[in-house]
């Protein structure tokens, strides 16, 4: 169960003085937030355009404003994610963050198990997502935002710098819902990463061993370039705010560039099978790496992040993870 925070949204709608209101959530709380533009409508009298955004959310990442500029909307209602530093929203937007509700024996319960874990583990690294933040505060948990792998409470300022050092000596612990999160971790650190799920109160791992074999089949996909050098390929550039990384882009032309080979610039909002289908060797993704990491099986061409790009470049196979960071986009 979320908490939606119903009051504070009437509240921010109240403050706006808007009447056409977008509600915008990912997949899994679109029906949860069905059920409060209900309730909302009812408490203004229908008085007020209150719209569910009906296309997929991948996250903070992929904002709906720009969509929107031309429907005169007043105010978007965001739930789920926090905002992202890199990818400001030209509407008034209001995030909510949905932190998951326990009651008091189920929290207790929940909050028992991790406590024996850490004993056991004294050297542990807690790290959730932003649903789940309210439930760990007593552990003080490093908040994973967007595709990021970064688990370190440093200040923005230093986040770039990497905090492998931090974790040489140190057991993960992933507390939350779902595998994405911690396989981020998993590939950056090269490590197992330990998880708990809160909802089925079940601890488990993701090994050393399945992330090896990751990295063997990331490795094999550059290798492909290898033996056969690309004639032409294609460069992916999002539209989504969060994953406009056009630093990155740029960086990657100059590099095909500079080495020759031939490239096609694609622009686009949602990367999919059905609209790279292009005659070229294969596609740099600058876009979410989740792209390559979790869907390069759906495509008939090889998928490359940048990072892997840049390896194949230098010949060079000690596998770097991809991930967005405040340096990708312009200021």
């Amino acid at each position: 169960m979320w908490n939606l925070e119903t009051d504070r949204v009437i509240k921010e709608i109240e403050k706006s003085n808007g009447k056409n209101i977008v509600f915008h959530a990912p997949e899994g709380l679109k029906l949860a937030v069905e059920k409060e533009i209900e309730k909302i409508n009812d408490y203004f009298n229908s008085t007020k355009n209150l719209i569910m955004w009906g296309a997929p959310c991948y996250g903070a990442c992929d904002l709906c404003d720009h969509e929107l500029k031309y429907n005169n909307i007043d105010l978007i209602i965001h739930y789920g994610h926090e905002e992202l530093p890199y990818a400001k929203p030209d509407i008034p937007t209001i995030f909510i963050h949905c932190y998951y509700i326990y009651d008091e024996i189920e929290q207790n319960n929940i909050l028992n198990k991790i406590d024996e874990y850490l004993q056991n583990n004294p050297n542990t690294i807690i790290t959730t997502t932003i649903q789940f933040k309210e439930l760990l505060k007593k552990y003080n948990p490093n908040i994973i935002l967007g595709c990021r792998a970064n688990i370190s409470n440093k200040p923005k300022s230093e986040l770039e710098q990497g905090t492998e050092k931090e974790t040489e000596n140190s057991k993960i612990l992933y507390i939350g819902t779902g595998r994405f999160h911690p396989l981020m971790l998993c590939y950056k650190f090269k490590k197992s990463v330990n998880l708990f799920n809160p909802t089925s109160k079940e601890f488990s791992a993701i090994s050393e061993e399945e992330v090896n074999k990751f990295i063997k089949k990331r490795i094999g996909a550059i290798s492909k370039l290898l033996i056969n050098p690309p004639k032409k390929i294609g460069v992916v550039l999002s539209t989504k705010k969060g994953q406009n990384r056009i630093n990155v882009y740029n960086k990657i032309i100059n590099l095909l560039k500079d080495n020759n080979i031939e490239y096609m610039p694609i622009i686009l909002n949602n990367a999919s099978p059905d609209n790279l289908f292009y005659d070229v060797s294969a596609y740099i993704i600058c876009a979410c790496p989740r792209i390559v990491l979790d869907d390069y099986l759906n495509y008939n061409k090889t998928l490359l992040t940048p990072k892997e790009f840049e390896m194949y470049i230098k010949k060079d196979f000690e596998y770097v993870f991809d991930e967005i960071l405040f340096d990708d986009f312009e200021p």
